[in-house]
């Protein structure tokens, strides 16, 4: 193993495993940054370990001898000079007669000096000199009662503190704090993102999200969940298609030995009914299939461009050849990805639905910001808004007083419409309209980013009543 494999693994083992290993692990490593940067802040910008050369602290103590000389009494004023410069030998404090010098300078360390004191001070220049390559200040000072001394300080303008240096450090490390925040969340949470992405495409048509194989222990433990519920889901829904499947094609072969003998039943009546109702199952039979084959319509792969506006009219055509009520009134050529078939078979349960319920079809196409959508509208009573998602499921009808001796149909449309849309990547949208009847459209992307041109509507389809 390499050196950097080693280091990986090495990397791995110390990593905790759990969530909240990580995220105790994401608050310490926090935590000691800020402590090395607040550190190494403290390190750049503190003072020396001995300040008295520092000018800021020599003016301070100046002004604080001032202030004794000043309460004290003149014939003790000596003493406490020589006192002083034994005490405070790099301010070379002395005594002074007050002669000589010039006018008090404009001088940043005088002003300190002057705010040190308190109180109104004389203070004369002496004149500059030099030491140790610094200049240096000779100032004669006289107190309001009369005491004077000179002394010598750093000739410094006495910048403030390094505000910015410090704003900076306070602002670097915010900056650091964040981006290590952030980037330890998004390390952290990137395989929950990709767990919800394989749940949500699981039963879709792009259900091949993978499921992620490294992250925490939980996560990791929800993976495997999903993974194996993704196996037990699947499989029923095989074990279901395959059983309906079985059941309804077995079934054909009786309904056919049934409907022969019924064809020598006497009794005209008795033949009558019996035919109708081996119709009804032959008519369950086939919608059963019917179902079975679009409800794994997302499973195929053999799409192709589908003109839309062709299919749509193909379907009104058929219906208006036997006398029914269907007019497409408003089409646009546009393309779409899908299999014919489907989309046809699709449009004619829609249709089929709404002459069945409502009299008519009325079949317009518009352009939405997804793509296209074929609207199918009736006359009818409409559906109920509590009912409109019932109405998807295979099995239920939308008139609940029916039963199967009236042959109108075994409330499978819907749902292979739905299957067939949503294997296309569109949506079926069922509305009641203000004015009444319902609409039920399909929504389509489209296959190519261009917009869809309108075309001139044909002409009414011309039916009987």
């Amino acid at each position: 193993m390499t050196h950097a494999g080693r280091v990986s693994a090495l990397r791995k083992r110390l990593r905790p495993r759990s969530i909240a290993g990580q995220i105790a692990l994401l608050i310490v490593a926090a935590i000691a940054v800020a402590h090395v940067v607040a550190t190494l802040a403290f390190v750049i910008l503190r003072e020396p370990w001995r300040p008295d050369d520092r000018p800021g602290v020599m003016v301070g103590r100046a002004a604080t001898v001032a202030r004794l000389l000043d309460a004290s009494e003149p014939a003790s004023r000596d003493a406490l000079v020589a006192a002083s410069a034994r005490s405070l030998p790099t301010l070379e404090i002395a005594p002074w007669d007050g002669q000589g010098g010039q006018a008090e300078p404009d001088h940043a360390v005088i002003r300190r000096l002057r705010d040190g004191f308190g109180r109104a001070l004389t203070i004369t220049d002496l004149g500059t000199e030099t030491r140790r390559g610094e200049p240096m200040l000779r100032l004669g000072i006289e107190t309001p009662a009369g005491a004077r001394f000179q002394v010598v300080v750093p000739d410094d303008p006495l910048a403030p503190p390094r505000q910015g240096a410090i704003i900076f450090t306070f602002v670097f490390l915010g900056l650091t704090l964040a981006l290590l925040s952030v980037w330890a969340t998004r390390a952290l949470t990137a395989p929950l993102a990709r767990l919800e992405a394989a749940a949500e495409a699981f039963g879709t048509r792009d259900d091949h999200a993978a499921l992620p194989q490294a992250g925490p222990r939980e996560v990791l433990a929800m993976s495997r969940a999903l993974d194996r519920m993704r196996a037990r889901v699947r499989r029923l829904i095989d074990d279901r298609t395959q059983m309906l499947a079985a059941i309804s094609h077995d079934l054909r072969t009786p309904i056919t030995r049934l409907r022969l003998r019924a064809e020598f039943i006497e009794d005209e009546h008795a033949r009558a009914a019996t035919l109708r109702d081996l119709d009804q199952m032959n008519g369950l039979v086939e919608a059963a299939l019917s179902f079975v084959r679009d409800g794994q319509a997302r499973d195929t792969g053999s799409h192709t461009l589908v003109d839309l506006a062709s299919v749509v009219q193909t379907v009104c055509d058929g219906f208006a050849d036997i006398g029914a009520r269907v007019a497409v009134e408003r089409s646009r050529h546009v393309l779409v990805q899908g299999r014919t078939d489907d989309l046809q078979r699709a449009l004619t349960n829609l249709v089929d639905n709404a002459v069945k319920y409502g009299g008519e079809a009325r079949v317009l196409m518009e352009a939405t910001p997804r793509g296209v959508r074929v609207e199918v509208r009736d006359s009818g009573p409409g559906i109920a808004e509590a009912e409109r998602e019932a109405m998807l499921q295979p099995f239920v009808r939308g008139d609940r007083a029916r039963n199967l001796n009236d042959a109108t149909g075994f409330g499978l449309g819907l749902s292979i419409v739905q299957a067939i849309v949503e294997a296309h990547a569109g949506r079926l949208v069922l509305e009641n309209r203000p004015e009444g009847g319902l609409a039920a459209a399909i929504e389509l992307p489209l296959a190519g980013r261009q917009p869809p041109e309108p075309v001139p509507a044909p002409e009414p389809i011309s039916r009987a009543a």
